[in-house]
């Protein structure tokens, strides 16, 4: 008997993902955003998910104009964006508010962003989030016959509101802070990180208020401690994560359960007023 999406929404469940997404219905999900593991690091819970199996399952879940928004960063990115090139669209990169790669810096430059992988079979739900500036006008936009964008004519280059479309950058810089989206990393968050590889919950926030409306699911496959289920709590999406939960240590030291933790964190926001769309 086929078991209803409704049974896993607003659920942390503890597995291996390619399983239980293996139980949902199909074109079920409006969004996956997901920290996959990397495979670049010694940790034992850092091994990566079979791509072949996971867009197996990708596929038949996300709706016809859902959205897979994955997170990536160096050789993984590559590969993430290979795993699928015939639906990735495009990245977004995310440039941290804290470096990494310090154990190189004499060797190699310090890390300082990761990019967010956008793939789609048909045009989804876009909302661009606007950046606040001072109204502008410059002018007029030549007519173009180049052929490299095809012909338009001119144009005016205006605003009366001042908001600017959102660029493929998030992050600001401290000379133009009208021109981009500045999100810092989970350290500056009110609670402190649980994951070493935890996303800030407001990175998560932005791009569920970009590609997805009130009442829509999201899922995310391999949640850790959970920061984009919050980060969809805050935002009156529905959500499902799925953690694997296991070889994970705080320090090295202590066992961790981070399912624990993720319900624990979920079970402290204020409950929302879900509204499942189906």
């Amino acid at each position: 008997m086929d078991i209803p999406l409704s049974h896993y929404l607003n659920t942390v469940i503890e597995g291996d993902c390619l399983e239980i997404m293996h139980m949902f219905p199909d074109r079920s999900i409006d969004l996956v955003l997901c920290d996959l593991p990397y495979g670049t690091t010694l940790n034992p819970w850092d091994i990566p998910i079979d791509f072949t199996l996971l867009w197996l399952q990708y596929k038949r879940i996300i709706k016809p104009n859902g959205v897979i928004a994955l997170t990536a960063a160096g050789i993984f990115t590559g590969a993430v964006i290979l795993s699928n090139p015939a639906w990735f669209k495009y990245k977004i990169v995310w440039i941290k508010s804290k470096s990494t790669n310090f154990l190189n810096a004499k060797k190699q430059p310090l890390r300082r962003h990761e990019d967010i992988c956008i793939f789609y079979n048909k045009q989804p739900l876009y909302q661009p989030q606007m950046i606040p500036g001072k109204p502008y006008n410059r002018g007029w936009r030549r007519k173009t016959t180049t052929g490299c964008y095809g012909e338009y004519k001119p144009s005016p280059i205006l605003s009366t509101s001042g908001d600017r479309y959102p660029f493929d950058i998030l992050f600001f810089d401290e000379e133009e802070p009208d021109d981009w989206f500045y999100c810092k990393t989970c350290e500056h968050e009110e609670t402190r990180p649980y994951h070493p590889t935890q996303k800030p919950v407001d990175l998560g926030r932005y791009l569920i208020r970009t590609f997805t409306t009130p009442g829509a699911v999201v899922l995310d496959n391999a949640c850790g401690c959970d920061s984009f289920l919050i980060a969809a709590i805050r935002e009156a999406r529905n959500f499902i994560g799925i953690e694997k939960n296991n070889g994970a240590y705080h320090q090295k030291v202590k066992p961790i359960d981070f399912v624990k933790i993720a319900r624990e964190r979920i079970a402290a926001e204020p409950p929302p007023n879900f509204l499942f769309n189906g």
